[in-house]
């Protein structure tokens, strides 16, 4: 089945005979289904066994190389701001905690466990779900809803197994389990200022303020002033994308000073003005 492109999002099937196949992501967090067959994943050194009915999660910029004589695999690609997308809909709905934590996930979570999936229901669940995302491609459906959607049950899926459920992997690393809880919390208080304040978080998650900054950036590799900047111009993207809200409500929804605070930052970081962005990209 050859890849068709939909909203950005890439679904393509790859049989394994006595072969190799490497996948090299850029701006995509992928989704490779086991649906037959056995092998191993190599990446960084690493090696794990796969198995049908398996799925496995593969970062962006990440080499991923998958050796089998018998795998049949589907591979679904989402474009990040697929992902933003989708939980800037979710706004109001209670599926967003889930959401939320994803994107996280997509910059640093790696398959050391395995197959992402601890609760049997769930994987079951998920197997069906790629199974009729690719069937609508393979159909050339023109009604992308039911693939839409059901990507984003399958985000929420993945989400609520990884997050909520303490994996062997993230229990035997608690410094990166907490970076996600903290992430998390940031990324659901984005438009409140006050709960976004370092000793508001330190207090939260009880750690000393003064130690805050320097915690913070040892675990992500970016100051948390920084990461709070580049996460707000990150979804002022996704709003002029992806919705025709004002400059003006996007810049307080998002706890800038005002439109043209925004309209500066934007210009400096992104090389281009609000307006010209969303011009471009209509």
């Amino acid at each position: 089945m050859k890849g068709l492109r939909l909203e950005g999002i890439n679904v393509k099937e790859i049989i394994l005979k006595e072969d190799e196949w490497i996948i090299k992501t850029k701006t995509f967090l992928s989704f490779v289904f086991i649906n037959t067959g056995e092998g191993k994943i190599t990446y960084d050194e690493r090696c794990i066994d796969f198995s049908a009915g398996k799925l496995f999660i593969i970062p962006q910029h990440q080499v991923y190389r998958f050796e089998s004589t018998d795998a049949h695999l589907t591979i679904i690609q989402c474009p990040i701001d697929f992902i933003d997308r989708i939980r800037l809909e979710a706004d109001r709905l209670e599926s967003c905690e889930n959401l939320y934590k994803l994107q996280y996930i997509s910059n640093n979570y790696h398959a050391r466990a395995g197959c992402v999936f601890r609760n049997e229901n769930d994987e079951l669940f998920a197997a069906s779900l790629i199974r009729q995302i690719a069937s609508e491609f393979k159909s050339k459906t023109e009604d992308y809803l039911i693939i839409r959607n059901c990507i984003s049950i399958l985000l929420n899926l993945i989400a609520r197994n990884i997050i909520k459920t303490e994996t062997s992997g993230l229990q035997e690393n608690r410094k990166a389990f907490s970076i996600m809880k903290i992430i998390t919390y940031i990324q659901q208080n984005i438009k409140n200022r006050e709960k976004t304040g370092i000793q508001t978080i330190a207090d939260h998650f009880g750690i000393s303020g003064n130690y805050f900054g320097e915690y913070f950036k040892q675990q992500t590799g970016i100051s948390y002033q920084d990461y709070l900047l580049d996460y707000r111009l990150k979804l002022v993207e996704t709003y002029l994308k992806y919705s025709s809200v004002r400059l003006s409500e996007i810049a307080y929804e998002l706890q800038f000073s005002d439109e043209s605070h925004l309209s500066k930052l934007f210009k400096k970081y992104k090389g281009v003005t609000p307006g010209k962005f969303r011009k471009n990209n209509k």
